[in-house]
């Protein structure tokens, strides 16, 4: 069975990652998924800081996928797959953000990299969001949660971090997730002000078509005072 980790850029996967160095875990390979334009910076900026120090230290690199949610929402208006809120408020868009743009990627990466093989794919679960555990729809691949199984929660996986030297992750979902807090994606956009630009100009082109079908418009960055959801993705591949 080949090993693969999911890396996230995020806390729990960092933590998986360094304990699987640290222990010398027989892991045949390490993959994160880019979302590029939609991926939040300062994920994008630790990731790069976090490949260097694992080459460094481990001699080990990370395989990265690209691809480009926001450029494709921008080309294709009416391709929708974030759960945009709908601008009063009363509903959300289906999503399907997750499963299209890094479950079924990395599924792909897998089955062509290791043919016939069954596959353990371990996530960054931490055992106090053991809810978000769910078993694999591909039929060569198992889902593995080594940090449920050693009962590691939240914040263990940030002290196993910092005992290991590096800066402990901000959160790692898109940087416009609906799922966000306000609070959160304003933040991004003051230390990112481009990020405005890139907000207003993928709102436009959706709403322009979507009122061209009598749709109702949809807001990109929120402005209401909802707390942020912490585990808003169940399939365990953001925010990790």
């Amino acid at each position: 069975m080949a090993t693969v980790i999911s890396y996230g850029g995020g806390i729990q996967s960092t933590a998986l990652v360094v304990l699987a160095m640290r222990e010398r875990w027989p892991i045949d390979e390490v993959v994160h998924v880019d979302l590029l334009d939609a991926e939040s910076p300062a994920t994008r900026e630790y990731v790069a800081r976090f490949r260097e120090w694992l080459c460094r230290e481990y001699g080990r690199d990370i395989t990265v996928i690209e691809r480009n949610m926001y450029r494709d929402m921008l080309d294709n208006p009416g391709f929708t797959p974030v759960p945009w809120r709908i601008a009063d408020g009363s509903a959300m868009l289906s999503r399907q953000c997750t499963r299209q743009y890094k479950v079924a990627p990395l599924t792909r990466y897998v089955y062509g990299r290791y043919p016939g093989e069954r596959i353990g794919l371990m996530l960054g679960i931490s055992v106090d969001e053991y809810h978000r555990m769910r078993d694999s729809s591909a039929a060569r691949i198992e889902h593995v949660y080594p940090l449920v199984d050693r009962r590691l929660t939240r914040w263990q996986c940030r002290d196993i971090i910092e005992r290991a030297g590096l800066a402990v992750p901000s959160k790692s979902s898109c940087w416009f997730c609906p799922y966000r807090s306000s609070a959160s994606q304003w933040a991004l956009v003051r230390r990112y002000p481009y990020l405005r630009a890139m907000a207003d100009a993928l709102e436009d082109r959706i709403n322009a078509e979507r009122c061209s079908r009598g749709k109702d418009e949809i807001v990109v960055l929120r402005t209401d005072g909802v707390e942020e959801q912490g585990d808003f993705c169940e399939a365990g591949f953001c925010d990790v």
